[in-house]
This record gives structure tokens, sequence and C-alpha cells, in this order.
């Protein structure tokens, strides 16, 4: 079974590219833009399935992300690029740096800014990614000055409210919506102007009302917590901590930290610390030469001493065992 499937179709200044992606780390690292370190690691059991579309315009760039798995992402937007999304469903809260999204909840993203998103299960987020230059410069308008706007970008909510952002939501799902039934409409330059223009009115507004309500969040000093837990564990990235390590470390106590890690993930921490482990492990695993090493040589590394035991956990969280994840990764 293939990782993926890819489509990419260009004529003129349009530029589209669909994946659909059975493994979470295709996911991650789709993305058309260079520069994003995007990294997901699975928190919910079974098989992941997901898709990247992307519609690169003159003015900006379309994207839709749809997965089936609680997804920790965390990654660093490229320099000179703003992103901004709005979500289309959620069956449960998802988190954006520590703030809760809901359904048409818009999450904005800033250059050379590390972000940290928790996604629900059958997560569906619609975005544009852009540049404030070329925005305005596809605005053929001089009395706009894409410095304002890049400022007005940097001071702004990064989650906003769905009262104010719904109509953005609405045209990002409905320019998204005409890419897939009538692309031909997308060539013209016309549409591709008036694009722009809609865009770059409705971004204005929403940025403008986002900043009078204050998205509610978790508790900060919870958030802190997680921040910390899982810096110390990509600063261990092998080793078999427990969670009497991670107490120690960050100095809380393991009530303080199950709080902690249930409000942001809705796990426990040993589900957490599994997780990370086992996802860490899988990576590890479709990266070594098997002619090196044999799997319990990559489980051993990550602190699993007993196989079986790892065999049903793996199968559980991705829905295969491990000599199924090599096979494929040999085959692919």
């Amino acid at each position: 079974m293939n990782l993926g499937m890819e489509s990419v179709a260009a004529r003129g200044a349009v530029r589209c590219r669909a994946t659909q992606n059975f493994d979470v780390d295709m996911q991650a690292s789709a993305f058309g833009y260079s520069g994003w370190g995007q990294r997901y690691d699975q928190l919910s059991s079974g098989l992941f399935q997901g898709s990247i579309h992307e519609i690169k315009l003159p003015a900006f760039t379309l994207m839709r992300e749809t997965s089936n798995r609680v997804l920790l992402q965390k990654g660093c937007t490229p320099s000179g690029i703003f992103a901004i999304g709005t979500v289309m469903g959620l069956a449960e809260h998802g988190y954006h740096c520590g703030e809760i999204m809901r359904p048409r909840s818009a999450a904005l993203l800033e250059p050379n800014t590390e972000f940290e998103i928790r996604t629900p299960e059958r997560f569906d987020l619609v975005a544009a990614v852009f540049s404030p230059e070329d925005l305005c410069a596809n605005l053929d308008d001089p009395s706009v000055n894409f410095r304002e706007l890049e400022n007005e970008l940097l001071h702004s909510a990064k989650t906003i409210d769905p009262r104010h952002s719904e109509a953005l939501a609405d045209f990002l799902l409905r320019a998204f919506e005409t890419s897939q039934e009538s692309p031909e409409r997308l060539l013209i330059a016309s549409n591709q102007k008036q694009l722009a223009e809609e865009f770059y009115a409705l971004l204005t507004e929403t940025l403008s009302a986002g900043g009078d309500t204050q998205t509610r969040g978790l508790c900060p000093n919870r958030e802190r917590i997680v921040r910390r837990v899982r810096s110390f564990l990509d600063a261990n990235p092998e080793s078999a901590l427990s969670i009497t390590d991670i107490c120690d470390e960050v100095g809380v106590t393991r009530r303080t930290l199950q709080n902690a890690i249930q409000e942001v993930f809705s796990i426990s921490p040993q589900h957490y610390l599994k997780a990370i482990r086992l996802n860490g492990f899988r990576r590890a695993l479709k990266a070594c030469d098997p002619g090196r090493e044999s799997i319990g040589d990559v489980a051993a590394r990550w602190g699993f001493w007993h196989l079986s035991q790892l065999a049903q956990d793996y199968r559980r969280l991705f829905g295969e065992l491990p000599s199924q994840t090599r096979e494929r990764c040999l085959n692919a």
C-alpha cells in the first residue's frame, strides 16, 4: 500500500496540488511551502487518513487540511509568511497555542514563530497562506501599504472568536469549493483580482473585530507546564522517561501534571508519554537501515523492552504492526 497519493496541475499563475496521505509523517511534510519544519504526533488510536489540498493563486495560497486522528502539530512558520485558518467543523474542542478552537474560529500564524496545535478527530481546516507584500501587490491600489497590513497582523489576536471570523471562513470555503468544482474560473484574471480584493477586505475586518474580544484559553499555568514537558521530551528523544522523571524536571506533583495534560490533550500523562514515544519509535523505524538495525534494536533505543507489548500498543495506536510499517517503507 502506498503511503500517499499526489496530483498536481498547473496553468498560468494558478497551481493546484493534492495529496491523500495514509501516514502521519507524510501529512506533516506534504505542504508545498518549504520551511515549516512541521512534526505531527498521533495521539488517538487507529489507521491515519488525511489530505492536503493547495491552490496557489497570485495573491495567496488556499489550503485545506483534513485528518481523522487526534494530532499534536508542531512547527514554525517560514520567514515572511502569514497564515490564517478557519476550522470548518470540530467533534470536540481543539487548541491553538493555548487557546481553544471552536467551529469557524480563526487561528493566525505569524512568521518565524513556533506554533503548537492539538487537533480533534475529524479535523477540517481551510486556510490562506500569504505574504502581505504579495497580497497588497495584487490589489493594484497604491493607497494600500503592505507594511501597515503586516503591522496589523503582528499585533492581532492569534485566535479569533467565530462571531468575528465566520465571514472569512465562508469566503475561504467558497473559494476552495470553486477550485474543486469549476477550476477554470480561477484562471480568469478579473476573478483572481476579485479574490484578492475580497480576501484583503475580510482579513482586515476579521483582524479589527477580533481585537475587541478575548478568546477563552487554557489555564495559563497548566499550558506552561505542558510546554515545559514537551521541551523536556524533545530534548531527550530516545530516553525512556518516566512520569517521575518529568515531574522532577518540571517541578510539579503527579496530580498537577495529571490536571495539566488532561486539560490540554484530554488524555492521561501515561497515555501522552506512551504516544510520544511510539511516534518517535515509528519515525526512527522508518529512517533506519534494516540491514543494520532490527525492530528490536530500534525498540531498545526508545526504551521498549517487551516486544509483544510494544506490538500491541503500536497496533492499537497506528492500526498496524511495526513490521508492516517497515515493509511499507521498503516497498514505497
